[in-house]
């Protein structure tokens, strides 16, 4: 299957890059911009076969192996991208050069244990079988990877490259929750997900660990939204770049939406119905790249910011139809919105009104961090049976009550 895909990606690239101009000039009206098409293509093609490597620690539980590395290539991510938008003259091109080189340095981390589990031979039947699965969730990787690529080159060629610079920064910044919750979360529950699939309660395991997850996802979030206009003067050197954390509290808002649908998209490797992982991930592109569109030249980054919101909610929404034809179960809607709706009452004020006193600032954002789950709680969030567990946890951990 690894030659398979390198194979079929050494192919794809080809293609690209014998017609990066002509697709430049699709998407751009500008030939001029076609690297950066042979850039997307690269960093597909890195990802993709990273994900591959990422498995076989998933498949052997090495969690915190694949916890070390994930956060490895976030940072070596990150630190590249800072350096290339405040250092050099190569800003955007920086910005995809860095996505480029995280990955592929994990890759190069991991070929020798790679390298040891490889099996040199072919088997028709199933390699037949593993191409029926596995071929529209290969696209598919495709397809998201420029769901989280595409509004940059579409703002770049609407408003300019400072505008992108700002954007991938704010994105950036918003993507410390992928290492801090969402990709170890995506490690334990492939190996949970499975195990839990025959037990009597499995869809209210799924359905609850889709609520918690947007719950610690969105509560993290929160916190990181707060506080990134006061972190971001310490790691921005260029004052210019400071006006990314404006942007943040709604880019972010995004994350839990990516977090739960890879439980939902387990509805469909249950069945194994993966065209509509596919089909989801097409849906929500089609979203992105037509609202972007509209929404660029009358909002600039605000419009990305919030496209990128509203795809993410597309996809989950389109995962939850899909489902109901795979195997189904429920999401609880009332109680995500209600997380949004707390969110979004929490943080506007810090970002529609100004505040001399920085102290007072930070103390009341700290306030809005803490009552956060009292909010919930008044609205009914918690079911009985969760509240008397958790008073059980408090009790025989924090005050060693035995219950």
């Amino acid at each position: 299957m690894a030659s398979f895909l390198l194979v079929f990606n050494f192919a794809l690239l080809v293609i690209i890059y014998l017609f990066s101009g002509p697709i430049s000039n699709i998407v751009y009206e500008n030939t001029g911009l076609s690297k950066f098409v042979v850039y997307a293509a690269l960093i597909a093609a890195v990802e993709s076969f990273s994900f591959i490597v990422f498995l076989l620690l998933r498949i052997e539980e090495k969690a915190k192996l694949y916890s070390i590395l994930a956060v490895l290539s976030t940072i070596i991510s990150l630190v590249l991208q800072i350096y290339f938008l405040q250092y050099s003259a190569i800003k955007l091109e920086g910005v995809f050069i860095s996505k480029i080189i995280a990955p592929l340095a994990v890759i190069l981390i991991l070929l020798p244990y790679f390298i040891k589990h490889v099996k040199i031979g072919f088997e028709k039947a199933l390699m037949s079988e593993l191409l029926k699965y596995s071929f529209p969730i290969m696209i598919a990787s495709l397809v998201i990877t420029l769901l989280n690529q595409v509004d940059r080159y579409i703002l770049g060629a609407i408003t300019g490259l400072k505008d992108v610079g700002i954007y991938g920064l704010a994105y950036n910044i918003s993507g410390l929750i992928n290492f801090l919750v969402v990709s170890p979360f995506s490690l334990a529950f492939t190996v949970l997900s499975w195990k839990k699939l025959k037990d009597d309660n499995a869809k209210r395991f799924y359905t609850k660990t889709i609520t918690y997850l947007f719950l610690a996802v969105i509560y993290i979030s929160l916190i990181i939204a707060l506080f990134t206009p006061h972190l971001i003067k310490i790691f921005a050197m260029k004052t210019d770049y400071w006006a990314a954390s404006k942007y943040v509290p709604w880019i972010i808002l995004a994350m839990p939406f990516y977090g739960i649908h890879f439980v939902g998209v387990f509805s469909f490797y249950v069945t194994k119905k993966t065209k509509y992982v596919f089909m989801s991930y097409l849906i929500a592109l089609a979203v992105n790249v037509i609202c972007n569109f509209i929404f660029i030249p009358h909002f600039g980054i605000y419009g990305a910011s919030f496209v990128n919101l509203g795809s993410f909610m597309v996809l989950c929404i389109a995962i939850y139809f899909f489902s109901k034809k795979n195997y189904f179960f429920e999401y609880e809607w009332y109680k995500i919105f209600l997380m949004m709706f707390t969110y979004a009452v929490l943080a506007v004020p810090f970002f529609w009104f100004s505040f001399d006193n920085r102290t007072v600032e930070i103390i009341l954002k700290i306030m809005a961090v803490i009552i956060f789950p009292f909010i919930l709680y008044i609205f009914r969030f918690y079911e009985p049976v969760e509240i008397k567990a958790f008073r059980g946890f408090i009790n025989k951990y924090l005050f060693r009550i035995k219950v």
